[in-house]
């Protein structure tokens, strides 16, 4: 299925939405290719971020978010729909094609299901062209406890090569933390 059109105003709107709301389950969409058959999945996790290639679905207590990398605003940007991340991907479990992988179960999702989102924040960055892209979203969590701390979780458009992280890309990357979202250039 072909990426529908996506209004600025429609993308904040989706964005928004999402406070207030619990994320229940998240399932990424990696590329494959680690093995000769093209069914076992790249590399994705590198502790304080992880690179699920091609998306991000989040199931809330409200219903299901796909963050994906599209070009609905010029360069590749940040994405997000409240629909299924199956209705944006072809081939997903086919030969060398992507695969959605629950990882709920990963300490640094594990930590954050059931806690409310309590703030959201989508980037926009304009380019010399002209254009602005949605190049991130930040979701910051409730604190576990009464005295814990909240936590953040960034989702971009964009990877890592080699010591630099590049914005726009045709990949998806979710931070965990506040070092390696400077590091990134998310946060200053």
């Amino acid at each position: 299925m072909a990426t529908p059109h996506l209004a600025r105003a429609q993308l904040e709107s989706i964005v928004a939405s999402l406070r207030g709301l619990r994320i229940t389950r998240v399932e990424y969409a990696l590329m494959t290719g680690a093995d000769e058959l093209g069914h076992e999945p790249l590399t994705w996790d590198y502790d304080a971020w992880h690179e699920p290639t091609h998306g991000c679905q989040l199931t809330t207590d409200a219903g299901v978010f796909t963050f994906i990398w599209g070009s609905t605003f010029g360069c590749y940007g940040l994405e997000v729909f409240d629909r299924s991340i199956g209705e944006f991907i072809i081939n997903i479990g086919e030969p060398w094609g992507p695969i959605v992988l629950p990882v709920g179960d990963h300490p640094r999702w594990q930590r954050l299901l059931g806690r409310e989102i309590v703030n959201t924040e989508l980037a926009w960055v304009d380019w010399s062209s002209g254009a602005a892209t949605p190049c991130w979203v930040r979701l910051d969590l409730a604190a576990e406890q009464q005295e814990g701390a909240s936590e953040s979780v960034w989702i971009a458009a964009g990877r890592w090569d080699r010591d630099r992280f590049l914005f726009a890309t045709d990949d998806v990357t979710t931070v965990f933390d506040h070092g390696e979202a400077t590091r990134t250039g998310i946060m200053k």
